[in-house]
């Protein structure tokens, strides 16, 4: 019987295909694959400070995610509403609320000073009598703004200023500046916390330097842009341009913006103007309260008047 010849050793890269398999792609066209996918995708900016942001990319402008002033969903320029017609953000407001908080919070902390929103506010152009912790500092004697529209000048102008003089040795500048800002977190229900700025020193009473969340941070920023859209939208696109959000998206358009302040905030509005003359009516009425139990303290103190000489002392 004749044997068969050995079968010679295959090359090196050779595979047995089957006719119902593809060819393997080649490395190369692998990598020039994985490119193309790229391409395709949003690569938007890395926000570090939150893990559901850590990598969050540029929202996709599509019709049926948001819908723009006029009813429809038309995106423009990359760009969709960031509010539905009743004032709510909506979530590309919301993620791009995100972006500028992982910005203003490089530590993590879930929280943002005071002074980091103030300088947040006057980035935006706010003017300086609407911010109500900037304008609180600045000046030596708070006054009333005028611009009773926007929503920092409204609730200073509602709740009435403390009209507290700049520092004393007793309470600090910061602290009567925080006072006017934890009034107005309290009054509009913005989400924050409360802590003591400077350990030690007296407190003022209903005070604290209030801390706001991402939440509340939020919020805040939608009652100013809701509130008053023309001024947000030069605002926001100046924030954009200075921390160098998304810049792949472009600047936002006038049109994502609402036309005028809706009914539904100008109904919050007037709710948040009870509110406040509700509160500081009972914080008075407590000082009062506390005033007159001191005084009544004092007297049982009070040494007897002695008249000799023409003269008196205690």
């Amino acid at each position: 019987m004749d044997v068969p010849p050995p079968i010679p050793p295959r090359p090196p890269g050779y595979e047995i295909r089957s006719p119902s398999l593809p060819p393997r792609p080649s490395p190369q066209q692998q990598q020039q694959q994985q490119q193309q996918q790229q391409q395709g995708a949003w690569t938007g900016y890395t926000q570090p400070p939150y893990p559901s942001f850590a990598q969050a990319p540029l929202p996709q402008a599509t019709s049926a995610s948001y819908s723009n002033n006029n009813g429809g969903g038309t995106s423009m320029g990359g760009w969709t509403s960031l509010f539905h017609p009743d004032g709510a953000p909506t979530p590309l407001f919301e993620a791009l609320m995100a972006a500028f908080f992982g910005r203003l919070d490089p530590g993590r902390t879930g929280h943002i000073k005071p002074e980091t929103l103030s300088g947040f506010l006057d980035l935006n152009g706010f003017l300086t009598e609407d911010n109500i912790y900037g304008s609180s500092v600045a000046s030596s004697k708070l006054t009333m703004p005028t611009n009773t529209t926007n929503m920092h000048g409204f609730i200073a102008a509602q709740t009435g200023k403390s009209n507290l003089k700049d520092g004393s040795f007793l309470y600090t500048t910061e602290d009567m500046a925080d006072y006017e800002l934890k009034a107005c977190c309290e009054a509009w229900y913005f989400d924050h916390k409360t802590v003591v700025r400077h350990p030690g020193r007296n407190q003022l009473p209903y005070g604290g330097m209030p801390l706001l969340s991402l939440k509340g941070f939020t919020d805040m920023m939608a009652v100013e842009s809701a509130g008053e859209p023309e001024r947000s939208w030069r605002g926001l696109n100046a924030a954009l341009r200075h921390y160098g959000i998304w810049p792949a998206m472009g600047p936002l358009p006038r049109e994502v913006f609402l036309q005028d302040m809706p009914r539904q905030l100008q109904q919050r509005l007037e709710q948040v103007k009870i509110r406040s003359h509700r509160a500081a009516q009972e914080k008075l009425d407590a000082v009062r309260v506390q005033t007159q139990i001191a005084a009544q303290g004092r007297q049982t103190l009070v040494p007897v008047r002695i008249v000799s000489s023409g003269t008196a002392r205690w």
